[in-house]
């Protein structure tokens, strides 16, 4: 090992090709080795190895669905500096709030789009308790019996308990009990305690969003995670979160519980409009870096996903060759990430997305919330 003039650790190229190989082949690496790979990898070497993996696990094939988002309402009184989708009041006159009939009636709309998921998360404020989920939940699967519910963040549940004085665990009980199927990976953030107070430090730290996520495997939640990266988080923080992720998913596997985590999904953060507007945001090379990396280290994951919203469409197929086999759905009116300066559409349509998945040499395939096949013909969205 040598240091570079710039301080970064460099290896032997011999020690790296044979991580990496070892990795390809579905071999698990450690912590330092993946930090290793991160820092001094060849992009390339470091993207063939992950597509590697995606191919021995899916050959040619990506996935994605078709979908719509539901954001009930962006009054927030958690405010977190990384957010531009929220506000403090519903003084403020970007404040929207929706009633649980106007939600429905939106979502009977979008599902002449062909839907088969909504994704459902919002702000945090004591009017939108356990209560309103649980109506809005039943509401929805009697208009709409054949659309996947992927909804409420971990961060969400174990707010709505607290107003709510029960357990996160009674919770997901009563809205898995009125059609809660899935549930998305929003909130990890970064692990890090370090990052965590810099860019949400009023958000519920790591150890409930883990704890949350575990009560609903053994529960038969599937469930998806994240990583926001691209702000403060150094390569070990990076690192350190995506080996926590593993762990809780191995420990599903060993205890056989009927959920387990889906999907892994990379988000750059956009610092357009939130507190750290000052920040450049992750570059092309740390996006691919961060999608082959998660692909080489969560060896017990079925899915590395990518958000085309967040990524780009030029980036999320370029990422198709570095481990990205599976894609965030059509999406209609997505509002959270476009409350930064983000410039992608606010949703594509169902070709579009066929479109840039063959782009990137792969053959779409159509899927549910469960990674079921959807066989159908292709229809606009």
């Amino acid at each position: 090992m040598t240091l570079g003039s710039d301080g970064v650790r460099r290896y032997d190229h011999l020690m790296i090709d044979a991580i990496l190989s070892r990795a390809s082949e579905g071999g698990r690496i450690t912590a330092d080795e993946a930090v290793l790979l991160y820092e001094s990898a060849p992009l390339e070497d470091l993207g063939a190895a992950a597509d590697a993996v995606a191919r021995r696990l899916h050959g040619d094939e990506v996935t994605y669905n078709v979908n719509a988002h539901l954001n009930p309402t962006n009054i927030c009184v958690v405010g977190c500096g990384l957010c531009a989708f929220a506000v403090w009041t519903d003084h403020d006159p970007r404040a929207y709030a929706y009633s649980v009939d106007q939600l429905v009636d939106r979502a009977q709309e979008l599902s002449d789009l062909g839907i088969t998921e909504l994704h459902i998360v919002g702000g945090m404020t004591k009017e939108y308790t356990l209560g309103y989920y649980e109506d809005l939940f039943r509401e929805l699967k009697a208009a709409l019996p054949e659309v996947f519910l992927t909804a409420l963040t971990a961060v969400e549940i174990d707010f709505v308990a607290k107003l709510e004085r029960i357990s996160a665990r009674e919770a997901l009980e009563r809205t898995m009990a009125v059609g809660h199927d899935t549930m998305p990976g929003g909130g990890a953030e970064v692990f890090s305690p370090r990052v965590r107070r810099i860019i949400a430090d009023r958000k519920v730290g790591a150890d409930v969003w883990l704890d949350i996520h575990r009560d609903a495997h053994e529960m038969g939640l599937k469930t998806n995670a994240t990583l926001l990266f691209g702000h403060f988080e150094t390569p070990a923080e990076k690192v350190d979160h995506m080996v926590q992720l593993r762990d809780l998913q191995d420990h599903a596997l060993a205890n056989e519980h009927p959920g387990r985590f889906q999907a892994f999904i990379p988000l750059p953060f956009l610092p357009g409009n939130t507190e750290f507007s000052y920040l450049p945001g992750p570059s092309r090379e740390e996006k691919l870096r961060t999608i082959a990396l998660s692909r080489l280290v969560l060896d017990n994951f079925p899915h590395i996903k990518g958000h085309w919203v967040m990524l780009g469409e030029e980036v999320t197929s370029e990422a198709l060759s570095y481990g990205l086999d599976d894609l965030s759905g059509t999406l209609t009116e997505e509002r959270i990430a476009h409350a930064t300066t983000v410039q992608t559409p606010l949703g594509l349509t169902h070709e579009r997305i066929r479109e840039l998945v063959t782009a990137g040499g792969r053959a779409p395939v159509e899927r549910d919330s469960l990674y079921a096949r959807v066989a159908r013909e292709p229809v606009s969205a």
